[in-house]
């Protein structure tokens, strides 16, 4: 039987995988678009294409951080406090920004369902592509809120 915590491994290789890859392939797409620009026959879907990938890149990045603790905060007074209150604070600051995840998460379905009929400018698919990572990616980054409260409740044997 699969555990899952194996399943959870997984999947953080495989989006650690996929956040890498979308970067390198957005920086090979510029790139060619500017070489094949420079030589005078400019390539413009591969700049549309660039957007898709790097707006996926972000949310796959930003998901990734959360969960590396790598976003930029500002801990100088938190430090201070006893390893207790920082965690109680870390906590409500998780449950913030949950809430604003759902938020986001919500309008940015919507925007999606708004889009569906709009199409990328030199390529032939819906734009809802693009903005659908706003939801997806917001609703991954509070799965992993989510997870990081359950561990900081673990570690201080509030729950067994």
């Amino acid at each position: 039987m699969i555990s899952l915590k194996k399943v959870i491994n997984t999947y953080i290789k495989v989006e650690n995988f996929m956040s890498s890859l979308l970067l390198m392939t957005v920086v090979l797409f510029v790139f060619i678009a500017s070489i094949m620009r420079w030589a005078g026959s400019p390539i413009a879907w591969s700049v549309d294409i660039a957007q898709l990938l790097f707006v996926w890149a972000i949310f796959l990045g930003a998901n990734r951080s959360l969960r590396e603790n790598r976003h930029i905060g500002v801990d100088f007074f938190v430090k201070k406090l006893p390893k207790k209150a920082q965690v109680v604070l870390e906590i409500i600051m998780l449950v913030f920004i949950i809430g604003f995840l759902v938020f986001l998460c919500r309008y940015g379905f919507m925007l999606s369902f708004e889009n569906d009929i709009r199409q990328i400018n030199s390529l032939s698919i819906s734009y809802s592509f693009i903005t659908i990572a706003v939801p997806i990616g917001c609703l991954l980054m509070s799965f992993t809120a989510l997870a990081k409260i359950y561990e900081n409740i673990k570690a201080f044997k509030i729950i067994s």
